[in-house]
């Protein structure tokens, strides 16, 4: 009796259609965006681990021998400066697909993997790594809520050393087109007055108005024609370093005139500086159920130096 229940629950699996078989896997590999440092700690050994940490240049802080003194057990550091278009003149731009699978391979990491992305500051980087990962289709990629330092402040053990791994193949992936944004992209946006996509800065209010000036030399502040301006520091909390709750952050972008409830299915373009912290709006955004996201990667530095679209200082 056992084995006839057993064929004829296996000859119902097999009859099914593969669409929803493939429907099924990828409901079962579905993982958080946002893992606490409570859950990672629960899965140590699993996911793999990176520290995504970056830093402005200003600050003159070296994030590879910062991982090299502490870093969380087994993680890896993805080095922003070198997964990158080396080719580009603009800071960290995105890679070609082939250069990702080489460099994350390096990484050990293959296609199937769950990655989960910290840095040292909390909340600053690390989405940048999140959204790389999410435009080449890897979608099993989670953010370390408060990063290294609520990992510290939990009382978690941490490890130093160059977390060296052996290479495994990362199959090239295809880049998603639609969550990416390039130059003449930008440039017929803030030139359509019809245009129904919303642009938010994630730069500081001072760079954003044009009163300060751009931490990097001969740069003009200011913004984009019709942009609105969302400091990427306003969601998350300066002392843990912990997203707020989604409560909060809409009430962030409400407050900077953008009602997200209105963006359920409108385009939106992130920017900032150099398209690091663009990345920290674009993660909020998605945890506010927002779908048609994108990240201009070159953001201002780019816009800013190629000097060919118009610049608002108010």
């Amino acid at each position: 009796m056992t084995t006839r229940i057993l064929a004829s629950t296996s000859a119902r699996i097999l009859s099914r259609p593969s669409s929803l078989l493939r429907a099924q896997s990828t409901r079962a590999m579905t993982v958080p965006t946002l893992l606490s440092v409570t859950e990672l700690k629960k899965q140590l050994g699993g996911p793999i681990v990176l520290d995504g940490s970056w830093h402005m240049p200003a600050e003159k802080r070296d994030p590879i021998q910062e991982f090299k003194n502490e870093h969380l057990p087994g993680a890896r550091y993805f080095d922003i400066e070198s997964i990158k278009d080396k080719t580009s003149s603009f800071p960290h731009m995105m890679p070609t697909a082939t250069q990702f699978a080489q460099q994350v391979g390096e990484l050990g990491i293959t296609n199937n993997d769950h990655i989960v992305v910290y840095d040292t500051a909390g909340f600053f980087s690390a989405p940048r790594v999140y959204w790389m990962f999410k435009a080449f289709g890897h979608d099993k990629v989670s953010v370390l809520n408060g990063g290294l330092k609520a990992w510290k402040a939990a009382g978690y053990a941490v490890e130093s050393g160059d977390g060296k791994v052996q290479a495994k193949e990362y199959k090239v992936p295809k880049l998603d087109t639609d969550v990416i944004r390039y130059h003449d992209q930008i440039l017929q946006l803030v030139r359509d007055k019809n245009s129904k996509t919303t642009i938010i800065d994630a730069r500081g209010a001072d760079r954003f108005t044009g009163q300060a000036p751009e931490p990097r030399a001969g740069l003009s502040s200011g913004h984009m024609p019709g942009a609105k301006n969302v400091s990427f520091k306003q969601l998350f909390d300066g002392k843990t370093g912990e997203l707020h709750d989604n409560a909060q952050l809409a009430s962030v972008f409400e407050k900077a005139g953008v009602d997200v409830s209105q963006l359920k299915d409108e385009p939106v373009v992130l920017s900032c500086g150099s398209g690091v912290t663009a990345s920290v709006l674009y993660f909020a955004l998605e945890r506010l159920g927002l779908k048609n996201l994108a990240v201009y990667d070159g953001s201002w530095t780019e816009y800013a130096s190629l000097n060919q679209g118009p610049i608002v200082k108010d």
